[in-house]
């Protein structure tokens, strides 16, 4: 058992050196050349009751130093204020306009629905998608159109800064972002050669040829983990993804509080595994070896034999772990934008973290209905779904560009 925790912390230490290589950090930088021919980017932002942070997202969108794009935000059903904070904001902007959705259509999940209205809308050779939760960096556009250029890809999409503000965000997020690294290591969704892919909907930038040639959200529509899936079709039809560290130009309140902070890794993580019973027990046990009762234990019996078997080396083992624990967990925060300190709390977020693989079993098993941002789903449900593509994606778009 020590050996394996051990193991498990060598393995997430190879990730992140292997990130400095693989996974770009994108920064803030210098507006650039103005006489430099900008595609029009056009942002699509997805609202639904988002009046505590809608302003503060569209504003950053606002205030881009992209010298041409637009800014569509759809209104989702809202029964908030959204859409009157948003019209206030649009009331002088000519690059802004509001798509109102009031129904959503059967067979669809509302975050992929409100996607495909707004891409319906758009007239942007590139598609910029941005959670309303999340705020961009002034110079965000321009950089990642540069990335995708200079990479020769179709599609960029950024980790962001974590901002965490109760003591539960603190506890649990770090603990659960480290459960999704083990299922999407950065370095083999952006290697070529690795079939791992994977996207982060809180923000990608994607070109509109490859939007239409993987179909859209349409092809997405009732994933309850829609990024994820666009960023399988895109790689898996050879069109370039890549994956940076957008720490310095994404920040994203992701959840608040205890319950949605577990509700919503609970649709994450089970959608990311297609809902297969086999998987989510191979995490769970992954995750019950590396909980502290477990590395507890494992000391409480390793080190009185060891120190009788091998006196002088006994403590070569729990060293090298301690060590483990000491580097790579705060390391593995700062790269998310969290502060260190906060990988002393991962231990705790484990521990729901295999509750939460707990319940995803029970869900799986009993095929429960999918919730989401206040909605039920009763027509998707915890079983096997397309996010995988069964077959090389072909081109849907109807237009001769």
């Amino acid at each position: 058992m020590l050996l394996f925790q051990i193991y498990f912390w060598a393995v997430g230490l190879r990730g992140l050196l292997q990130s400095l290589l693989w996974v770009p950090g994108i920064r803030p930088g210098s507006k650039g050349d103005s006489s430099e021919d900008y595609p029009l980017i056009s942002v699509i932002v997805p609202a639904h009751n988002e009046q505590a942070t809608i302003r503060e997202c569209v504003r950053s969108v606002l205030d881009q130093d992209y010298p041409c794009y637009e800014l569509i935000l759809v209104d989702d059903r809202s029964e908030d204020l959204t859409a009157s904070i948003a019209a206030d904001l649009a009331r002088d902007e000519a690059n802004f306009k509001i798509i109102t959705v009031r129904k959503l259509t059967e067979g669809w999940t509302g975050k992929s629905h409100a996607l495909d209205v707004g891409g319906r809308h758009a007239s942007g050779e590139w598609l910029a998608f941005l959670d309303a939760n999340s705020s961009l960096d002034k110079s965000a556009l321009r950089q990642c159109y540069q990335a995708a250029v200079k990479h020769k890809v179709s599609m960029v999409t950024l980790s962001p800064k974590f901002i965490l503000k109760t003591f539960w965000e603190k506890a649990l997020q770090p603990a659960f972002v480290v459960a999704s690294s083990v299922l999407f290591p950065l370095p083999k969704v952006n290697d070529p050669a690795s079939p791992v892919a994977s996207a982060n909907g809180m923000f990608f930038l994607i070109s509109r040829y490859a939007y239409d040639k993987i179909g859209g959200h349409h092809g997405v529509r009732g994933l309850a983990v829609e990024d994820i899936g666009i960023g399988k079709r895109v790689k898996a039809s050879g069109l370039g993804l890549l994956f940076a560290n957008g720490r310095y130009l994404l920040r994203t309140r992701m959840y608040e509080g205890f319950r949605t902070t577990l509700d919503g890794w609970m649709r994450i993580l089970s959608g990311s595994m297609n809902y297969e019973v086999a998987t989510v027990v191979r995490h769970l046990a992954i995750h019950v070896l590396m909980s502290p009762f477990a590395a507890v234990f494992s000391l409480y019996m390793f080190v009185p034999a060891a120190r009788e078997l091998f006196p002088n080396t006994w403590f070569v083992l729990p060293l090298i772990f301690a060590l483990e624990l000491l580097v790579i967990p705060p390391w593995f925060c700062s790269q998310l934008g969290i502060a260190k300190r906060y990988s002393l709390l991962m231990c705790l977020g484990n521990l729901f973290l295999i509750w939460t693989f707990v319940v995803m079993i029970k869900k799986i098993l009993m095929k429960d209905a999918l919730q989401w941002a206040g909605s039920t789903y009763e027509t998707h449900l915890y079983q096997p779904t397309n996010l995988n593509p069964e077959t090389r994606s072909r081109d849907t778009s109807s237009c001769g560009e």
